[in-house]
C-alpha cells in the first residue's frame, strides 16, 4: 500500500515516463509491430535515465520496467534493439533490487527450453538477455550454467545463423561471468559444444563467436582443460588462420594467443568444482615452436601472407 501511494502521488520522473512509453509500445504490439528506430531511441534514453535516477525511484518502477523489457524481447526485436533491451535489463537490476536476477534468469531459461516457443527472433532476444545477465551477475547464477550450456546446444540447431551466433555469445558471457566457479560438467559440455559444433559452422559470424568463446575459456583459466584439449584447440586455431574471411582469422588468432598463454602458465589453470578426477595443471611444452614459430616458417600457398599476419597477431596476444 505504501509503495502504491507514493507512486500515485509523486510526479512521474523522466525514468517513469520512459517506462510508461515502453509499456504502451508493448501493449499495442498486437495491433502494430513496434518501430525499431523508435524502440532504439527510447531504450537509449532509458539506459541514460537509469544512471541518472535515484535508487528510490528505480525501485518504484523496476518491476514494470523489467516486465516491459522482457515483453519487448520475446516479441522478436532486431539485434540493435534486443542489445539495448538486454543492457537496460541488467542495468536496472544492478541499480535496483538485485534479487530479481534469479527470477529473470529462470524465466529466460524456461522460455529458451520450451521448444514450442522457439521462434528465431524471440529465441535470439532471450538468449542475448540471458547472456547479458550472466555477464554482469554470473557469480550469483552459476548454478544454472549447465542448463544454459544445454540451451546453447539446442539453439545451435537453428537454421538461422543469427540464432546460432547469439547462442555462442550467450555462452561466452556465461563463461566470462561465472569465471571458473561453475560445475565441471558445465565446462566440459561448453568446450565440447564449441569444438564439435561452433568452430566448424558454415557461417562466418558463428565461427567468430566460437573463436571468442575459446578466447574467453582461456581467459578464465580453462576450467577442466587438460593438455590434449589445449593442443586440439590450438591446432584448430592455426588451421583457421587460413580462412578466407579476415575477421574469422583475427578472432582465431586472438584465441590462439590466449590458449598458448594459458598453456605456458600452469598456475593460471583452473580446476572446476565437482570434478572427481581433477586434471593436473601442466605446462604445454614446446607450444611456441609448434603453434607459432613452426607454422610461420612453413606458411605457403595463396594465403601465406594472411597466415603469417595471423600468427603475428597471436604472438601479440600471447605476450599480453
Amino acid at each position: 500500500m505504501a509503495k502504491r501511494f507514493v507512486r500515485e502521488n509523486v510526479p512521474l520522473s523522466r525514468f517513469g515516463v520512459l517506462v510508461a512509453q515502453l509499456e504502451s509500445i508493448v501493449a499495442s504490439a498486437s495491433q502494430q509491430s513496434p518501430d525499431s528506430i523508435l524502440c532504439f531511441d527510447l531504450l537509449s534514453d532509458l539506459i541514460s535515465s537509469i544512471d541518472e535516477e535515484p535508487k528510490e525511484s528505480i525501485l518504484l518502477w523496476q518491476r514494470k520496467c523489467e516486465d516491459a523489457l522482457y515483453a519487448l524481447l520475446i516479441l522478436g526485436a532486431l539485434r540493435p534493439v534486443r542489445h539495448l533491451a538486454s543492457l537496460a535489463m541488467s542495468r536496472i537490476i544492478s541499480k535496483g533490487d538485485p534479487i530479481s536476477i534469479y527470477s529473470r534468469a529462470s524465466s529466460l531459461q524456461g522460455l529458451l527450453s520450451d521448444g514450442k516457443r522457439s521462434e528465431p527472433l524471440r529465441a535470439a532476444g532471450a538468449a542475448q538477455c540471458l547472456g547479458e545477465l550472466y555477464r554482469r551477475f554470473g557469480r550469483r547464477i552459476t548454478s544454472g550454467l549447465l542448463e544454459t550450456t544445454n540451451i546453447a546446444a539446442k539453439l545451435m540447431k537453428f537454421q538461422e545463423d543469427f540464432v546460432r551466433q547469439e547462442a555462442l555469445e550467450m555462452l561466452q558471457n556465461a563463461l566470462e561471468g561465472s569465471g571458473g566457479s561453475g560445475a565441471s560438467a558445465a565446462y566440459a559440455e561448453a568446450f565440447r559444444l564449441i569444438m564439435r559444433v561452433g568452430v566448424g559452422d558454415k557461417s562466418f559470424i558463428v565461427k567468430i563467436a566460437a573463436a571468442r568463446c575459446l578466447k574467453t575459456f582461456a581467459s578464465i583459466g580453462g576450467p577442466g582443460l587438460g593438455v590434449s584439449e589445449l593442443e586440439n584447440s590450438s591446432t584448430y586455431c592455426v588451421k583457421a588462420l587460413d580462412d578466407p574471411v579476415s575477421s574469422v582469422r583475427d578472432a582465431f588468432a586472438e584465441a590462439l594467443g590466449a590458449l598458448l598463454a594459458l598453456g605456458m602458465n600452469p598456475d593460471a589453470q583452473v580446476q572446476p568444482r565437482g570434478k572427481s578426477h581433477p586434471v593436473p595443471a601442466r605446462k604445454l611444452e614446446g607450444c611456441l615452436q609448434k603453434y607459432l614459430t613452426g607454422p610461420f616458417l612453413r606458411a605457403n600457398g595463396v594465403r601465406s601472407k594472411e597466415v603469417r599476419i595471423g600468427l603475428t597477431l597471436s604472438w601479440v596476444f600471447f605476450l599480453q
